[in-house]
């Protein structure tokens, strides 16, 4: 029996958030919002993701870096999710279980570290919780907020007794501990959470929670990436992730993506990470024809174990031919994708060498790439 197992519930739908994206996987400081909660909660093993299946587009990237949580399908409720979580450790029960808000990105692992102390201490239910501030008003009424307490997750439990409680609910809780009081009568232990770690309900609060990241991560640093590719025949060209119809299509080991690999060797330039030649060299045969979007991925995945994050691209494409204008919106879509970046952090321009050089020949061409990264201190 493992002593502990962690729940992070992520099926929702967002549908207060607004947006064609649940928040969950809404884009902050460069990553979806669970990716931050992965982040602090990935250790705390085993543990199990609850989704929904229909987000797998959204969820199955982030976990390329998490080989060892599992998904599970949730529910129609939160209950249900909860529950469908719990059930996920049937063959291997912990002893005790922490439960976690996808939409709370900022938690400290030091709260997480103080709440299990708790539980192991005796507590059959505790929660983290701050002391609210504010005058509350009901109507015209101040409501006496003495002893009143904001209820945050992460919340944990002796896991039998959180179990037995959801198979017996009939009802819809707001929380976890609310529904072992209500169906058990056992009372949480408060422990003292941080201010920080508020819910992400609306696009005021995303933003605000980017501000806060970003403030934490105060080094920061700028990249340069340079790449060249000759033509060859063909029929499109491979830029930024999209085929450009062309006379002509670009030679390489990998899909000759220019753009890609400039702007990849400009985040690993951030970090002192060599650059895509070593990572993925050309004497590899397993590097040909290669997506250059997953040399981008790993330059990213680099940058995140070094605590960065990519705050802006800047891109210079020389060239005489293809004109990408009639394709910029699409390029601009797809930088969003790969980046994990905002359109309006992406800045994508185009030159000729007025017929100068082997460009200006039309004999390939050349991308110049600047990133800004942020390291947390």
């Amino acid at each position: 029996m493992s002593s502990w197992g962690t729940i992070i519930v992520a099926g929702g739908s967002g549908t207060r958030f607004g947006g064609g994206v649940p928040k969950q996987y809404a884009t902050l400081a460069g990553r979806p919002v669970v990716a931050w909660c992965l982040e602090t909660l990935a250790n705390q093993q085993p543990a199990v993701l609850v989704v929904d299946p229909a987000h797998e587009k959204l969820y199955a990237p982030v976990l390329k870096a998490y080989p060892h949580i599992r998904i599970i399908p949730g529910g129609k409720t939160r209950r249900e999710s909860v529950m469908a979580g719990l059930s996920a450790f049937n063959d291997n029960p912990p002893q005790y279980i922490l439960i976690h808000d996808a939409a709370r990105p900022l938690v400290p692992l030091a709260c997480v570290e103080q709440l299990k102390k708790t539980v192991e201490a005796g507590a059959a239910s505790a929660t983290l919780a701050v002391p609210v501030a504010d005058t509350l008003m009901r109507g015209t009424e101040v409501v006496d907020r003495n002893g009143v307490q904001a209820i945050q997750t992460p919340q944990a439990f002796d896991y039998a007794i959180l179990k037995d409680a959801h198979a017996s609910a009939t009802r819809e809780y707001t929380d976890d501990t609310s529904l072992v009081f209500g169906e058990r009568g056992i009372a949480t232990q408060f422990v003292p959470g941080c201010p920080d770690n508020f819910k992400i309900t609306t696009r005021d609060e995303l933003a605000w929670a980017e501000k806060m990241i970003y403030a934490a991560y105060a080094d920061t640093r700028t990249g340069l990436g340079f790449d060249i590719h000759t033509f060859g025949p063909g029929d499109k060209v491979r830029l930024f992730g999209v085929d450009i119809p062309s006379s002509k299509s670009l030679i390489g080991h990998s899909d000759a993506d220019a753009g890609l690999h400039a702007i990849a060797d400009a985040i690993l330039g951030t970090i002192g990470a060599g650059d895509i030649g070593v990572l993925f060299p050309p004497s590899d045969p397993q590097c040909k024809g290669m997506d250059s979007a997953v040399i981008v991925e790993k330059a990213l995945a680099l940058l995140h174990a070094k605590g960065g994050i990519l705050a802006h691209a800047d891109i210079m494409l020389m060239s005489e031919f293809p004109r990408i204008g009639p394709h910029r919106d699409q390029i601009i879509a797809r930088l969003c994708d790969i980046l994990h970046l905002p359109a309006d952090a992406i800045g994508l321009k185009a030159t000729t060498t007025e017929k100068l050089g082997a460009i200006g020949r039309g004999e390939g061409l050349a991308v110049q790439a600047i990133v800004t990264v942020r390291i947390k201190r």
